[in-house]
């Protein structure tokens, strides 16, 4: 069975930019030839930059990425499409095109100024998250452990008023529940597993998976090894990923539970996947553990849309 996927995290747009490839077709995990047996595609394009080690600052690495995705986007029109609201994404669709919506995974990206994050805004980004693995001036992250700063709650309640989805992946346990309180709005987690199946610091308590849960946010589960299982002692599977997800459901999560594979931001996928073109055998799998169609429906496609019909 085609089903349509919606995705909340991967990190294909600077990858073309550094390595000057094409988003049609290419070696990257995402591309729109990988794409095109799915029964439909929305997609968040994360831009991080933190990671970079040059002496470029980050806002310049992230104009010229995003200069170059938008390009991307322009030359493949019949084929993709720049998406603000779930409508858009729904219109995209039902013409047969791929709905991108942007992302940027640490504020690094916008010099963690709330001016440069309305200018994002207006450039069509609609989820930030405050920082990657690295502290800033925002927040600790999930490697260091502070919670956010003054600073840091400024620019997370400006982002709520803009109407930006905040996400809380890579941020501090103390981060998270700084922000908890703080909100006014849902919550995401674009791509964070379950720390009670895999105690990896990136990953979910169960309070906080609730939490998320009860403001009404999203979770989406990624394909990344070592927050699956102990990589140390084999490499994670497809069945792990299904481990992860029925522990989110178990906690009442079956709107809550979505896709957030990370593609072209790990180089540890689950054994039985290379990039989004083999994504089906996940569904193909949920299918053979008795998960329902509606239900694998739901964790690929539905509750991400349902929940940005809700937001925008």
């Amino acid at each position: 069975m085609l089903y349509r996927v919606f995705d909340g995290h991967c990190d294909t747009p600077v990858e073309l930019w550094l390595q000057e490839k094409q988003l049609r077709s290419s070696d990257l995990a995402v591309s729109l030839d990988k794409a095109a047996g799915l029964g439909g595609y929305a997609q968040f394009f994360a831009f991080c930059t933190a990671w970079i080690e040059t002496r470029m600052p980050h806002t310049e690495h992230f104009s010229r990425a995003l200069d170059y995705f938008l390009a991307q986007l322009r030359k493949n029109e019949d084929r993709i499409t720049l998406c603000r609201t779930a409508p858009e994404a729904e219109a995209a669709m039902q013409a047969g095109k791929c709905a991108a919506f942007l992302a940027i995974e640490g504020a690094e990206a916008v010099r963690e100024d709330e001016g440069l994050l309305e200018l994002a805004y207006e450039a069509g980004v609609r989820m930030v998250s405050l920082v990657w693995n690295l502290p800033n001036s925002l927040s600790g992250s999930c490697q260091t452990g502070e919670g956010l700063t003054e600073k840091g709650k400024r620019f997370f309640r400006r982002a709520q008023k803009l109407g930006m989805l905040v996400d809380v992946s890579h941020l501090s346990e103390k981060g998270f529940w700084d922000m908890a309180e703080l909100a006014e709005k849902p919550i995401v987690a674009s791509h964070s597993d379950s720390f009670a199946v895999c105690p990896h610091p990136r990953n979910l308590t169960d309070e906080q998976f609730m939490r998320i849960s009860a403001s009404g946010g999203i979770v989406g589960v990624p394909l990344v090894g070592p927050h699956l299982c102990d990589v140390s002692t084999r490499r994670a599977t497809i069945s792990d990923v299904i481990n992860h997800i029925e522990y989110f459901l178990g906690l009442d999560g079956q709107h809550t539970v979505c896709l957030g594979c990370d593609f072209d931001g790990t180089d540890s996928l689950p054994v039985e996947i290379d990039s989004i073109a083999t994504l089906y055998r996940l569904a193909d799998a949920m299918s053979a553990r008795n998960f329902s169609d509606e239900l694998i429906g739901a964790i690929f496609y539905q509750n991400a849309y349902n929940f940005l019909k809700r937001m925008f």
